[in-house]
């Protein structure tokens, strides 16, 4: 229903406005709250609205869609986050313009006193995330992504220390990243996405149930113990000579239980006349025996 029919229900209905005090799902973005392009500076003061006339309680998704014309104050996001993410919330999606990647800084103490514990996805987009030693408020997560999200290598690992549950990991565009380290401990991860990520080095994994990794970007130092069930690689490289020919010929060895290795380059064709590589864009996928 859309806002301004919500907004009249609940002038007429006690019973609607009740309900809708406590309604589960928040999701913000300019489309839910009805605002055409010249209102985008009305984003605050409708948000600020709604969450005023919530009973602070039952919110299970929370989502937040930022574009480039709603200039919201981060202390107003910061505001918004503390009133809505309660003990019980299981969804929590933030997706903020490039401009905010190093001037918004997601509050982990939100996420305190339990009221983490029961989010089982998370999903943040240009923002920064600077969790620290010891940070234990994630028990459920099974899937997270960050996307354009500055975050260094070891913050990546106090955040995932304790997310028993993580099934599924994305990180792309964190361009703090230098190492990746994913531990044996996450039993239950069998997913592991990394893309764009221009500073990484190294990818080291023990997680004893990942059977699905995904690479694109420049070749890194690939890691995975003789333990390791990864059984479906797809690697993406860009402007990287002979990249083909080094997937096929060492990615097998690095994961001993290949059964499919799928291959995207855009700089394989080599001319001997005038000494260059040619870029072209060429896709390869391997049964592996």
């Amino acid at each position: 229903m859309p806002l301004c029919d919500s907004a009249h229900s609940a002038c007429v209905s006690r019973t609607f406005l009740r309900s809708w005090r406590c309604h589960p799902k928040l999701i913000f973005t300019e489309e839910t709250l009805g605002l055409k392009r010249t209102e985008a500076r009305d984003f605050t003061s409708r948000v600020n609205q709604i969450l005023k006339n919530h009973s602070d309680t039952g919110v299970k998704i929370l989502e937040f869609v930022f574009d480039d014309r709603n200039n919201v104050n981060t202390c107003h996001l910061n505001s918004w986050l503390q009133k809505a993410v309660t003990p019980g919330i299981e969804k929590i999606t933030l997706f903020l313009p490039w401009r905010y990647r190093e001037e918004y800084n997601f509050p982990c103490s939100i996420l305190l006193d339990g009221r983490g514990n029961s989010i089982w996805y998370l999903d943040l987009t240009n923002c920064a995330f600077h969790p620290m030693v010891g940070f234990d408020c994630l028990r459920s997560l099974t899937k997270l992504r960050l996307y354009g999200v500055c975050i260094t290598g070891d913050e990546l690992g106090h955040l995932i220390s304790n997310c028993f549950a993580l099934e599924e990991l994305q990180v792309w565009c964190c361009m703090e990243l230098i190492c990746s380290t994913i531990p044996f401990w996450l039993q239950r991860l069998s997913c592991l996405t990394v893309s764009e990520c221009d500073m990484l080095r190294v990818i080291e994994s023990t997680a004893p149930n990942l059977t699905t990794l995904d690479f694109f970007g420049e070749p890194v130092q690939l890691v995975l113990r003789e333990s390791s069930k990864v059984k479906h690689l797809k690697v993406g490289y860009s402007y990287t000579p002979n990249a083909v020919s080094y997937a096929i010929t060492k990615l097998p060895s690095i994961a001993p239980h290949l059964k499919t290795l799928a291959i995207y380059s855009s700089s394989e064709v080599f001319s001997e006349a005038s000494n260059y590589y040619i870029p072209v864009f060429m896709t390869c996928k391997k049964e592996c025996d």
